[in-house]
């Protein structure tokens, strides 16, 4: 199914219901009825948040003036400044740089523990991740070019909209066929690949929607997702759960990508650190290999020269 539908549901499932079985890891899904009615859905905007938090000091990043703005963390400059002067540049009233903004507020970052009193941690049926929830302040054509995660992520919209594009794991290697290795390891922005840029792509499952505030976008594990922000003064919410769908999965593509991209995201300059990492994760494999040669040969009585196939 090409360009479908997200599954709407009418509330968050409960641990260990059908629904959540249903829920968790198999497909997409669009949640209403629940983040609609926190203070954050219900109260925040650039005056309450000005006041509360104005004078915090943060550090957007910059995106610069095109109509399709990219933010990447390996590309984009940041800005300091304080939260009140972000929000005004963010809200669309008070220009600070020519261009546009994006603002993560993680979970270890200063006035994180103010704003998270105004939300929920809804039990999804899996181990939180509180390290890797934030809040994300956007503006209008703010583009997340296309990348995988490892979590169980809800994507919570707070204020405005966001229009997005998933693609399912197995679709990934057609998507990513004429990539250039930048692109497919998260080192420059991602080819945009909606309806709109891609409308002739083979793949077989690709969901494209608008979330819109107070709704809850599930991407299950390793989809590829694009997000693009709609509007001026966009404020969402990426929470994260833990899975046993890990980059320790028996799927060598999938776990290969996953520890590529946890490594692009290390700030490291130490090509031999890297070095060290994709060879442990090779020593790795060739043991689970080696693993399955045994087995094979007990299971048919075969003599097995393990230098071999090392």
């Amino acid at each position: 199914m090409t360009a479908g539908a997200v599954t709407r549901v009418g509330a968050m499932p409960v641990r260990g219901g059908a629904e959540g079985r249903r829920m968790i890891g198999e497909a997409p899904l669009l949640v209403t009825g629940v983040a609609e009615r926190w203070p954050c859905c219900t109260e925040w905007g650039l005056a309450s948040l000005t006041s509360r938090l104005g004078d915090l000091e943060v550090a957007p990043f910059v995106t610069g003036g095109s109509a399709r703005n990219t933010v990447l963390k390996q590309v984009n400059t940041v800005l300091p400044m304080t939260f009140g002067r972000a929000l005004a540049h963010l809200f669309g009233t008070e220009p600070v740089v020519d261009g546009s903004l994006y603002l993560r507020i993680g979970a270890m970052s200063p006035g994180f523990d103010d704003l998270a009193r105004d939300f929920e941690v809804p039990d999804v049926g899996a181990e939180y991740e509180p390290a890797a929830t934030g809040v994300w302040f956007s503006q209008a054509g703010n583009v997340t070019p296309g990348h995988h995660d490892w979590w169980h992520s809800f994507l919570i919209q707070v204020r405005g909209a966001k229009r997005y594009t998933l693609v399912h794991p197995l679709d990934t290697a057609g998507l990513q066929s004429a990539w250039p290795d930048g692109e497919r390891y998260d080192l420059c922005p991602a080819p945009a690949f909606g309806v709109a840029a891609r409308p002739d792509w083979p793949g077989e499952v690709r969901y494209e929607g608008v979330l819109e505030a107070g709704e809850i976008l599930y991407i299950p594990p390793f989809w590829m997702h694009e997000v693009e922000t709609l509007t001026d003064g966009n404020i969402s919410i990426p929470m994260r759960f833990r899975t046993t769908q890990s980059v320790a999965s028996d799927l060598h593509q999938f776990s290969q990508n996953g520890l590529l991209r946890g490594v692009t995201n290390t700030p490291t300059r130490d090509l031999e650190h890297v070095v060290d990492v994709l060879r442990r994760n090779r020593r790795a494999f060739l043991a689970r290999e080696e693993a399955f040669v045994r087995a094979l040969g007990r299971a048919r009585d075969l003599t097995i020269d393990l230098g071999e196939i090392r």
